[in-house]
């Protein structure tokens, strides 16, 4: 069989099935006459059917002895059958993988191995990247090869052995008409004359891998997952030895009043007293560039001051969206600096007293860093406890908060480096991720939850009629509340609170029991999204891993959650889904009481009624 020149071990051949044998199986699959198709993957939503052991030999075997045949090779039969169709939105990954991540069980022992994928093409052309990293390692970006790619032919079959299997990795990046090869027939989304929106393509190509790799050797650490050891406690260090509070803050609409940050350090008691009265707090005040006036008052003069702030003439669409990009008026920057000048005298009057405010330090910044690394030079420069709690200046706690048990949870499982508080946009996190990710992905989720000793509180706190709730804040309008009893039914009907229920049923027949005398059992949701809203993480994690300046994952002026999102995602795709994760250790906390942790004051609009007042009298005269 034909070889591939710059591959070793990568064979193509073609016309393997006629047009009338393609034709009638590609009808057949798509009519689902053998199984039904199922979303598989990530944002990418391939539709994917696996047949294996008799439903494949009995629906498939045909098609095999036909690509066996066309080869001229002796291929061994295969051990499973996946069907996947591309289409251009599913192609828009961006991450290589190998075919399986590892080694199977004759290249583990170095014996000669036999191990192939056949892929055949059906419907139309579809284009394969490949590339070969340096190492065996799906996190390797230094190349051995240029990054080529290969057309897969309609009717074709192209099988990977050796090098091609183990050494490449790849991706199905296009498809492309099978009746043309120009470019106005690839499978780009084109703009149509007179339409506003870009068409969607119908443009779709099937492949049928045949996979006869053998499954890997167990490893040490798979053989020893059924042995559970017990682990050594540590003694419980008081709080303030192991957090330190950071709260972020920049200019808003309303300094130089100081009262937004005073209502949030107020709900610093729902997290305990401890939290809020003997940890030590810092308060980053991130700086800001001043907006020229259009009025020619606040031009560059021949005179420049060395402390005048800098300036720029870049204008947003409004004052909101100005001021979240750092970019404040004279007058702005006027009423930020006497702003912080009010919280510099709040923080020294609270030394020695019972206030929220004790133990605070107020850090200015000279420069714009933006909210990521404003966040980071507190890191670097304030920090010398393990963990930090990070809270933006309108963040609140809405209730009772178990700050104390999380930490304790993190400090005996150190696979957990993130946590955050539930707030109303990821309460229902995993009906979010079942939203957008396929089902083999929820199922394993669902077993990744993380259910600690350290969150099964007692004294009737938590949970549907625990006392949280009924110490929870109350909402400031009776429209608010009746949204609040609606999100609390909806929730009760989610997925995120069903899984719960079942796991609660299965774990009081068995004879440890949970939800009794009083207790209840808190939950940790993994997330693929780093939530910049309140939350604990290990500092050496922010420190050493996500601001590693080699790793690129934190744009300066922007949040931690835009760029470090993607990231996470695009790791599970190419790790896997338990594996990624793994690297970025991120959770969300929630009781299963259907109410938030934490509110949102939203600083930009905070007490600005009466600028609105005034700007619709000045615009009637």
């Amino acid at each position: 069989m034909p070889s591939n020149p710059r591959i070793n071990g990568l064979y193509e051949t073609p016309n393997v099935l006629s047009a009338e044998e393609a034709d009638k199986l590609s009808n057949a699959i798509d009519n689902q006459h053998y199984g039904e198709w199922c979303p598989e993957g990530f944002d990418r939503r391939n539709r994917v059917q696996r047949y294996s052991g008799s439903d494949m030999e009995d629906h498939f075997g045909w098609v095999f002895d036909k690509i066996n045949g066309a080869v001229e090779a002796s291929l061994r039969r295969p051990l499973e059958l996946v069907i996947t169709e591309h289409t251009p939105s599913s192609c828009r990954s961006i991450v290589n993988v190998f075919e399986q991540r590892d080694l199977c069980s004759c290249q583990q022992q170095q014996q000669q191995c036999q191990c192939y994928v056949a892929q055949l093409t059906l419907v139309n052309n579809a284009i394969y990247s490949l590339e070969k990293p340096v190492g065996r390692d799906l996190e390797c970006w230094d190349l051995s090869e240029p990054a080529t790619s290969i057309l897969m032919e309609q009717n074709s079959v192209v099988i990977k052995t050796g090098e091609s299997l183990w050494g490449w990795r790849g991706r199905i990046s296009d498809v492309k008409d099978s009746n043309s090869c120009d470019e106005a027939n690839s499978s780009a989304k084109t703009w149509k004359k007179g339409q506003k929106k870009l068409a969607a393509s119908t443009m779709r190509s099937v492949t049928l891998s045949f996979r006869g790799i053998l499954p890997p050797e167990p490893t040490l650490s798979k053989k020893m997952e059924s042995c559970t050891l017990a682990e050594e406690t540590k003694p419980q260090l008081p709080l303030a030895e192991l957090l330190t509070i950071i709260v972020t803050t920049s200019p808003i609409r309303s300094n130089p009043s100081t009262e937004l940050l005073q209502r949030t350090f107020d709900t610093f008691q729902f997290a305990g007293r401890e939290f809020a009265y003997e940890c030590k707090k810092i308060i980053i005040c991130d700086g800001c560039r001043v907006l020229e006036d259009d009025s020619g008052e606040n031009t560059d003069s021949d005179e420049k001051k060395d402390d005048d702030p800098p300036k720029i003439t870049r204008k947003y669409a409004n004052v909101k969206q100005t001021l979240r990009n750092g970019i404040a008026t004279v007058d702005q920057a006027k009423n930020y600096d006497e702003f912080k000048k009010r919280l510099h005298k709040l923080c020294t009057d609270s030394r020695g007293t019972q206030s929220v405010f004790c133990n605070t330090t107020v850090v200015e910044l000279e420069e714009r860093h933006g909210y990521g690394f404003a966040l980071r030079h507190a890191l670097y420069n304030s920090v010398e406890t393990p963990y930090v709690c990070v809270i933006q200046h309108d963040r609140t706690f809405m209730r009772p908060t178990p700050v104390k048990e999380v930490l304790s949870a993190m400090e005996s499982r150190e696979e957990i480096k993130y946590v955050t508080m539930s707030m109303k946009s990821n309460l229902n996190y995993y009906d979010i991720f079942s939203s957008k990710f396929s089902r083999r992905a929820c199922a394993e989720l669902k077993t990744m939850i993380v259910r600690p000793q350290e969150l099964n509180i007692k004294g009737s706190m938590y949970g549907p009629n625990g006392h949280s709730i009924a110490n929870m804040v109350e909402p400031p309008s009776e429209k608010r509340r009746r949204l609040r009893d609606v999100a609390r039914e909806t929730y009760k009907a989610s997925h995120q609170n069903i899984i719960y229920e079942e796991w609660v049923e299965s774990e009081s027949k068995s004879t440890r029991g949970v939800n009794q005398d009083g207790s209840h059992q808190l939950s940790l949701t993994p997330t693929l999204f780093w939530y910049d809203n309140t939350h604990i993480v290990r500092t050496v994690h922010y420190r050493d891993f996500i601001f590693n300046p080699a790793f690129k994952m934190v744009a300066r002026g922007g949040f931690v959650e835009d760029k470090l999102s993607p990231i996470i995602k695009r790791s599970c795709e190419r790790l896997g889904l338990e594996d990624g994760h793994a690297k970025f250790g991120c959770y969300i906390l929630d009781d299963h009481s259907g109410d938030v942790f934490t509110g949102h004051l939203d600083g930009g609009s905070y007490n600005t009624a009466g600028l609105h007042v005034k700007k619709n009298a000045s615009e009637k005269r």
